[in-house]
């Protein structure tokens, strides 16, 4: 008789949405409608490529690797394996993923904060609530699955169906239908899912195994589950930037080009809910951000615990040191963050997926070269870069 999982495909895809769903979940789709306006169709469809098709694959064929993204990267060897893991792991995580996520909703709601909460303060009380939520690994899925991610849903749909039914014309757009479906699949990257759906498939697969009552359940029903979350966890994202884009095509006029992304979000929200509403919009934001950075938190705490201390250092302890850097570097703000970070993310994302692409390959049918192909795509993306600035 097949075994149930200890958790349902539903919790699961409903945790692994709100895992993948946090800051530049929030404000790249919106900017993409923004940029794109009444060419945000075109626009939307590059965006989803990059920001929901590719991180499918990515989860695809880190489960297909059983959730073990040591043997995953080490197919390039030893060395380049554990720079491609180091470098991911430091993009998703203190230096880049995880203080977009305390300061998107800052930038969003300080506004409607005291003055006296500044940078600093909601930092240390973000990554504070972000411990105690994160610090018992087993029970992460239910509660982003039971209580975060419904929250999220709830008022992101609110937000989003106000703010259609009274919407009247899309802001024009000159650019031609090429470039504005370009430029979207670049802001799809910004998103950062394609990482997050690799690392989340091992943390999802780690919990599902941990959890009382799976020890009857298969190597193949584990990744069952975790392919069938993933899937709903993909459909509500794709649900939710058309949505959000939309909006942003919609009142793109209402804000500024030097604008980033939260500060677009924050006008539009307002726009749509008014003052009266702003507790939707801090709900939205809050349980976008808090369930994907105890994600994260979690992940780059095992990192640390396995790979950089090798064990000699617990879970708790690195837990508390990611959460201390990220709270750091939180405080370079996010405008800062955003423009150091795009030049890492647009060198790096193109050969993580050369490398996704080559060990599908590998495991649906037995291509074995990865390390010439990703040589090669490193070596023109660089160079590509290089050539941008001569």
């Amino acid at each position: 008789m097949k075994k149930q999982p200890p958790i349902s495909v539903i919790t699961i895809g409903l945790a692994i949405f709100s895992m993948l769903f946090g800051a530049g979940n929030i404000i790249y789709p919106i900017k993409a409608g923004v940029l794109a306006g009444n060419k945000n169709f075109f626009g939307i469809v590059g965006f989803l490529i990059t920001g929901v098709l590719l991180p499918v694959i990515g989860l695809v064929s880190m489960i297909l690797f059983e959730g073990n993204y040591r043997k995953y990267f080490n197919r390039l060897g030893k060395i380049p394996g554990f720079l491609a893991v180091l470098f991911c792991m430091l993009v998703i995580g203190p230096f880049i993923a995880m203080p977009r996520c305390i300061t998107v909703p800052y930038d969003m709601i300080h506004p409607f904060l005291p003055a006296s909460v500044t940078l600093p303060i909601f930092s240390i009380l973000f990554t504070t609530i972000t411990f105690l939520l994160t610090y018992k690994e087993s029970r992460l899925l239910e509660v982003l699955g039971n209580i975060i991610s419904p929250t999220l849903l709830a008022s992101l749909a609110f937000i989003t169906i106000k703010g259609l039914l009274q919407a009247n014309q899309m802001t024009p757009q000159i650019l031609a239908t090429s470039k504005v479906f370009s430029a979207q699949l670049i802001h799809g990257f910004q998103t950062l899912d394609l990482l997050g759906a690799m690392f989340f498939a091992y943390i999802v697969i780690r919990i599902l195994k941990a959890n009382k009552g799976d020890s009857e359940i298969s190597n193949k029903d584990l990744a069952l589950y975790s392919l069938q979350g993933g899937l709903i966890g993909a459909g509500l994202l794709a649900l939710v930037y058309v949505g959000y884009s939309y909006l942003g095509a919609y009142y793109g006029h209402i804000v500024l080009p030097s604008m980033n992304g939260a500060e677009m979000f924050s006008k539009i929200a307002v726009q749509i809910v008014h003052e009266y509403g702003v507790i939707v919009i801090v709900t939205a934001v809050l349980m976008a951000c808090f369930s994907t950075i105890s994600a994260l938190a979690a992940v780059l705490a095992e990192y640390l615990h396995y790979d950089i201390f090798n064990k000699k250092l617990s879970y708790i302890p690195c837990l508390i040191l990611t959460l201390a850097t990220t709270t750091i570097v939180a405080n370079f703000g996010l405008t800062n963050i955003l423009t150091y970070s795009a030049p890492f993310i647009n060198i790096g994302y193109p050969i993580i997926i050369t490398i996704m692409l080559c060990n599908l390959a590998y495991s649906l049918f037995d291509i074995k070269p990865i390390k010439l192909p990703v040589s090669i795509a490193s070596i023109i993306i660089i160079a590509a870069h290089i050539y941008q600035y001569l």
